[in-house]
């Protein structure tokens, strides 16, 4: 098990338009095995972020959602939503 964190700056005004294209998504994302942990908006420090948080079955469910013909289809909303995107995969440590 990984997780996915995505740190998503949106083009201002966006918001409203990018948890509508993650609900769309979501069907997508859940074929690929992919666990929404929790999708955070940022009150205060970089305005228009978003960080998602995504449990992953492996590192390469993250290739599999990319090169998904039925998600490439949202590439051009995906590109009038969102500024920046910084992807990073992460294991979990034993920790607790």
């Amino acid at each position: 098990m990984v997780y996915l964190h995505a740190q998503i700056k949106l083009f201002p005004g966006k918001q409203q338009d990018f948890v509508k294209l993650l609900n769309t998504l979501m069907p997508q994302l859940h074929k690929h095995g992919w666990k929404l942990v929790g999708s955070f908006s940022a009150l205060a420090g970089r305005l228009n972020t978003v960080v998602d948080l995504w449990e992953l079955p492996d590192p390469n469910a993250l290739q599999a959602v990319l090169t998904d013909p039925e998600f490439q289809k949202h590439g051009p909303t995906i590109h009038d939503i969102i500024e920046d995107e910084v992807l990073s995969v992460l294991t979990k440590l034993p920790i607790g």
